[in-house]
C-alpha cells in the first residue's frame, strides 16, 4: 500500500483549491464573452467592379469583370469608358463597356474584348469615366463615388 506524503486534509484542500480556480477561470471567461461587444457585419452600399481575369481569345484581349450591386435599389444602367495602357505606359486601346442592369444585392459576370493583341501587352486599365449611370428611385445619379474597384488579374484596374 502506498502512503502519501501529505495527510488527507491537505490533499482535500489542494484538490478543492484546484477545482475552485478552474471554476473561477471558466466563470471569468464566460463573463468576458458576455461583456465582449457583438460584432455586426454591415454590407457596404456600393457597386463593386472587379477585373477578375484577362485572356487572349482569337487575337483579342478579353477581360472578365465581376460586378456586384450591394445598393438597396437596382441600377438600371451602368456604362464605363476604359483606357488600356501597354507595358511602357503608352495608351494602347480604348473601350466603352455596358454592364446593363444590376439588380439590388446581385452579382453579374461580364466579358468584353477590349483590345487587339495579346493581354500580356496590357499593364493596366484606367476607368476613365462613368459614361452611363441610372440608379432606380435615387436622387443621386453620380455613380463614381459608389464604385469600388479592384483586380484579381495581373492587369491593374485603376481610377
Amino acid at each position: 500500500m502506498k502512503t502519501s506524503l501529505f495527510p488527507v486534509p491537505v490533499r482535500t484542500c489542494a484538490i478543492a483549491l484546484m477545482l475552485s480556480s478552474q471554476l473561477a477561470a471558466g466563470a471569468g471567461a464566460q463573463s468576458l464573452a458576455k461583456a465582449a461587444p457583438e460584432v455586426t457585419t454591415k454590407t457596404t452600399e456600393e457597386i463593386s467592379v472587379q477585373l477578375n481575369d484577362a485572356e487572349t481569345v482569337n487575337g483579342s484581349c478579353r477581360l472578365t469583370f465581376v460586378v456586384r450591386n450591394t445598393l438597396p435599389t437596382p441600377v438600371k444602367a451602368l456604362g464605363l469608358d476604359l483606357v488600356m495602357f501597354d507595358t511602357s505606359d503608352g495608351v494602347s486601346g480604348y473601350a466603352a463597356i455596358d454592364f446593363g442592369e444590376l439588380p439590388a444585392g446581385k452579382m453579374r459576370v461580364r466579358q468584353y474584348d477590349v483590345a487587339k493583341g495579346d493581354c500580356t501587352g496590357i499593364s493596366r486599365v484606367l476607368l476613365n469615366e462613368v459614361r452611363a449611370c441610372d440608379l432606380q428611385d435615387a436622387a443621386q445619379q453620380d455613380c463614381l463615388p459608389l464604385l469600388r474597384i479592384d483586380s484579381r488579374s495581373e492587369i491593374d484596374l485603376i481610377l
